[in-house]
């Protein structure tokens, strides 16, 4: 199975849940493609990246879409969560220096991980989405993990880059969005 994913944090957490079962990476299979993500939302996306992955493949591929989304502005930046880093730029910022500054400027600091993840096998197509709540911090809080984590304030008040990996691993968004395909792909057969 591939994960359509170079990046090895991600790699680790589903590798991690699906019991270290060999998933494979694309960096794995020397394969170097930027997919637009053309999609109007996270599902969307991961699809496209499954469908893709899986035609050059045809290998079993997962796919993921994530974002942060801030309560007060539905679907900002939503699915252009990475894609913000180009205004962050311009403003000579960090992404996570601009979605502290537009926390600074809500009255709702609420905000929400949210994670997509698609199965494709050239014929199944099973999705699932895992969420984490919490709310925006007033600076980076550096330490373990990686994206949004240094900014990321879950509900009991605990930081994300401040609790361990395994901690992390059983209540993030990417976590629930895992387990609950990781269910699914066994009630088919397909794991």
């Amino acid at each position: 199975m591939i994960f359509a994913t170079n990046n090895q944090n991600k790699l680790k957490e589903l590798q991690k849940i699906f019991n270290n079962q060999e998933i494979l990476c694309l960096k794995d299979l020397n394969i170097n493609i930027d997919i637009e993500e053309t999609g109007n939302s996270f599902y969307e996306n991961a699809l496209i990246k499954a469908k893709t992955i899986y035609e050059i493949t045809h290998i079993p591929t997962i796919a993921d879409d994530s974002g942060l989304i801030f309560y007060e502005i539905p679907n900002y930046p939503g699915i252009y969560t990475n894609r913000i880093e180009i205004d962050a730029k311009k403003q000579g910022l960090t992404r996570n220096e601009l979605l502290i500054k537009k926390g600074k400027e809500l009255d709702d600091k609420r905000i929400k991980a949210i994670c997509n993840l698609v199965y494709y096998d050239g014929k199944n197509i099973i999705s699932s989405e895992g969420v984490m709540e919490g709310t925006i911090t007033d600076k980076e809080y550096p330490g373990n993990g990686f994206g949004f984590d240094s900014i990321f304030r879950l509900n009991d008040g605990r930081i994300v880059s401040h609790i361990t990996e395994d901690e992390k691993n059983k209540i993030s968004h990417r976590y629930h969005a895992s387990v609950k395909l990781k269910e699914k792909l066994q009630k088919k057969g397909l794991l």
